[in-house]
C-alpha cells in the first residue's frame, strides 16, 4: 500500500476516534449531571450525600472502560502517524 494511502487511512481513523471519544465523553458527563443523585434536593438527607464522589460511582464502569480503551486507542494511531511523518 502507498505511503500517502497508508497516511490517509490513519488521518480518517485518527478523525474518527476523535469523534467516538467526543460523543462518548458527551454521553458520560450528561449521565453524570442527569444521575438521580443529582436531582436530588440538596437539603435532604445531607448528611449521608458523599459530593465528592468520583464520576465512576454514576456511570457505568463498561462505559468508562469504552472511554479510556478508545483514548488508548487514538494514542496509538497518532503514534503511527508520528512514526510515518518520520520515516
Amino acid at each position: 500500500m502507498p505511503t500517502d494511502e497508508r497516511k490517509q487511512q490513519l488521518e480518517d481513523k485518527i478523525l474518527a476516534k476523535r469523534q467516538q471519544i467526543e460523543f462518548e465523553r458527551t454521553n458520560l458527563e450528561e449521565t453524570i449531571a442527569f444521575s438521580p443523585e443529582n436531582r436530588e434536593n440538596p437539603e435532604v438527607m445531607e448528611e449521608t450525600k458523599n459530593f465528592d464522589d468520583p464520576a465512576r460511582n454514576v456511570v457505568d464502569s463498561a462505559d468508562m472502560q469504552a472511554l479510556r480503551t478508545a483514548e488508548d486507542d487514538l494514542r496509538e494511531l497518532l503514534r503511527q502517524l508520528e512514526q510515518m511523518q518520520k520515516d
